[in-house]
């Protein structure tokens, strides 16, 4: 008996097809990425970020800064992804808007600063309006009273007609005086 001849290693030939068809999946497979991660994401205003991960297909999210609240339509979310025209590893680039909220509206502040002021003007004109006129009602009895003053005081006399005649003249005198005093006090004063 002898022995037999080797025969490989026990695979047999694959038929033609085959081969071209691993070697094409070869050829299209992504290339491998071995050890491939992203360099920090980009700073976004207002806004910080903690990766967990820099591998690929990671995802991050931003959180907005105390006082700042996510502007709407605009997204926390980035992604590590690989450019494959250059084989390199990003972000993806973020559209968040951190927005103020502590923002006012300016017809909101305006409201609040004219409505006070407009108050403070009307009682300030009512307040000088009412001493205005306290002030001419005073000064009118004044110059009553020094008119009353004026007059000169008939006593002891006998006879009616003289006391008559004497106040007759005073009265109307006296009632001159006082118009010529209510006019003086309508007039305007300078100071």
């Amino acid at each position: 008996m002898g022995r037999r001849p080797p025969q490989g290693c026990g695979l047999r030939a694959l038929p033609a097809p085959l081969p071209l068809l691993l070697l094409l999946l070869l050829l299209l497979r992504p290339p491998a990425t071995p050890g491939v991660t992203c360099p920090p994401p980009t700073s976004v205003e207002h806004a910080d970020i903690r990766v967990k991960s820099y591998k690929l297909n990671s995802t991050e999210r931003y959180t907005c800064n105390t006082g700042f609240k996510r502007k709407a339509g605009t997204s926390t979310l980035t992604e590590c992804v690989l450019n494959k025209t250059t084989n390199t590893a990003h972000w993806t680039i973020p559209n968040l808007k951190c927005i103020s909220t502590y923002s006012y509206s300016s017809g909101t502040v305006t409201a609040a600063i004219v409505m006070p002021v407009t108050v403070l003007c009307v009682v300030c004109v009512g307040l000088l309006v009412c001493y205005k006129r306290s002030r001419q009602t005073s000064q009118i009895r004044t110059v009553a009273m020094e008119n009353m003053e004026e007059i000169p005081m008939t006593g002891g006399t006998n006879g009616r007609d003289e006391d008559a005649e004497n106040q007759a003249y005073d009265l109307g005198n006296s009632r001159g005086k006082l118009r010529a005093a209510k006019a003086e006090a309508r007039m305007p004063t300078l100071p």
